[in-house]
């Protein structure tokens, strides 16, 4: 067999810019390096693009929080790509955790693996595929049905079953190989150093530009920062290292095996080699993996598309249904084919970073630079021109100036991606830090643009408790609903909320709006 020489890195985010059979020449430890290097700003990054969520009583959600940086009516467009990608990573999740429930089933009936496909090639799977995929996003669907804040307990028992699976197979595969595994003592030539940089942000950039869904059910501002910038990153970096261990241990005691990179193939191949033992552990390591990847899925894609598509319909979908939506067009898309055809669409979706990072930039800048964290709650459920959110007709041209202004330098590189082509080498660079790229250029463009077109009403923050979020938050706890109030009149008796707020424009987000409309 031909030696094994290069770690070939074969990206699946769907937010990553890369080609679909890119290849990244970087030894393994090169690639834990990239790993530190990326999550260190990602994580001070998501730490403070979920302050907004956090810090404020309403804990604003963000459908929400676009209302102040892109306007009334423009905070659409941002929440549209990020619904889409709510439904993409959904479907992919999915046939994740179908490959995951495929490890079970074959734990208990080999014959499954080995079962008449009578799927034709076009269908990019075999039938034991899409009986596994079908299980498992049959069986997410009550899942979806549990409102977030019951989410702590269950989560916290797949985290702690996957961590303990995950060192098992570590440490089972260093006894094995008995020692590091070819890989790591192969060195390769340094390579795509600002891709895997990029590579490394890009991968949860979905997960920043929302990251007000998830830090709005914290109980008390601050409480998310410990998971952010410590736990999360420590996680990460661990995570790399163990898959990265135990792939290069897998090339040495199953030569004959591709790489196993993906933890399910790993687990396939142990069944196929080894014995009865080896199933039953197979078996139970697959359990954790289809419980990880329902927390992944449910909390990270189904809830958070929920979330999106309420505030996008709020009259006629709340979280609840807005999940179920979600599940079902993320298995409508054909996450199989995305995720195993090599085409012009999953090139494009591969790219979405060239769109989110530049959004992630205005929305950064506009809260910590612009407005100094200060913002007038009341006005962002007010679709009226006495909002000072709405500038020019609910839109505000600053973000879309300064977004063109960061994804324009991109789409050469991006073009000749989709277009299997290529382009100077300059145009290519630039498309290779997409995210960083658009993050910064768009962020100063919007500084400088509002430097010259001031906006009005900056620093302004409601004088009265409008939406009495401030009293309810220390009776039933932060996150309990984004400007809902509890109660019809404000905190001194004199104002009908009625009067200031638009049943047409504010989404309900109570936890109770899960079984109720919004």
């Amino acid at each position: 067999m031909e030696s094994i020489s290069r770690t070939r890195i074969i990206l699946k985010k769907l937010e990553i810019p890369h080609e679909k059979d890119a290849v990244f020449e970087l030894t393994p430890w090169e690639l834990v390096l990239l790993r530190l290097t990326g999550i260190s700003f990602l994580y001070l990054l998501q730490d403070v693009h979920g302050d907004p969520g956090a810090s404020l009583a309403s804990g604003l959600g963000f459908p929400i929080i676009n209302r102040y940086v892109w306007g009334l009516y423009g905070n659409f467009f941002p929440l549209l790509m990020r619904i889409m990608l709510s439904f993409v990573w959904y479907g992919t999740q999915t046939w994740f955790g179908g490959q995951s429930v495929k490890v079970v089933i074959a734990a208990i009936w080999p014959s499954f693996l080995t079962m008449k496909n009578t799927l034709p090639t076009s269908a990019s799977m075999e039938t034991n595929d899409f009986i596994a995929t079908m299980i498992f996003w049959l069986v997410s669907l009550p899942l979806l049905a549990i409102p977030p804040e019951y989410y702590k307990v269950p989560l916290r028992y797949a985290t702690l079953s996957i961590t303990v699976t995950a060192f098992a197979m570590f440490i089972w595969a260093l006894a094995k190989e008995g020692g590091g595994g070819p890989l790591l003592s192969d060195p390769t030539r340094f390579m795509g150093l600002d891709n895997g940089i990029t590579t490394q942000i890009a991968n949860i950039s979905a997960g920043i530009l929302n990251q007000s869904d998830y830090t709005r059910f914290a109980r008390k501002p601050g409480d998310q920062i410990m998971s952010q910038i410590i736990c999360v990153p420590i996680m990460s970096i661990l995570t790399a290292l163990v898959g990265v261990i135990c792939t290069s241990c897998a090339a040495g005691f199953y030569p004959d095996e591709e790489l196993l990179w993906q933890p399910y193939d790993l687990l396939i191949a142990i069944q196929t080699h080894g014995g009865n033992g080896a199933r039953a552990a197979t078996f139970f390591a697959g359990c954790a993996f289809v419980i990880s990847q329902w927390g992944i899925n449910i909390s990270g894609n189904g809830v958070s598309g929920g979330i999106d598509l309420s505030g996008l319909f709020p009259k006629y979908i709340n979280i609840r249904r807005g999940a179920f939506l979600t599940a079902c067009a993320g298995l409508a898309i054909n996450p199989w084919k995305l995720v195993n055809t090599a085409n012009t669409f999953i090139t494009v979706l591969s790219s979405f970073a060239v769109f989110l990072g530049p959004a992630t930039g205005l929305m950064v800048t506009d809260y910590v630079v612009i407005r100094r964290r200060k913002l007038r709650l009341s006005h962002l459920y007010n679709p009226s021109r006495d909002s000072i959110y709405w500038y020019t007709s609910g839109i505000n041209l600053r973000a879309v100036i300064a977004w063109i202004n960061g994804v324009w330098p991109l789409m050469p590189g991006f073009i000749a991606a989709v277009r299997g082509e290529t382009t100077s080498e300059g145009w290519m660079h630039t498309y290779d830090l997409a995210w960083l790229f658009g993050f910064f250029v768009s962020g100063a463009t919007y500084v400088i643009l509002c430097r010259i077109w001031p906006i009005k009403g900056l620093g302004e923050i409601d004088e009265e408790d409008v939406f009495g979020t401030f009293e309810e938050i220390s009776s039933v706890g932060h996150g309990h609903g984004v400007g809902v109030p509890a109660s019809g009149q404000s905190d001194d008796g004199s104002k009908d909320v009625d009067e200031v707020v638009s049943d047409e424009a504010v989404p309900s987000f109570e936890y109770k709006s899960w079984d109720t409309k919004a």
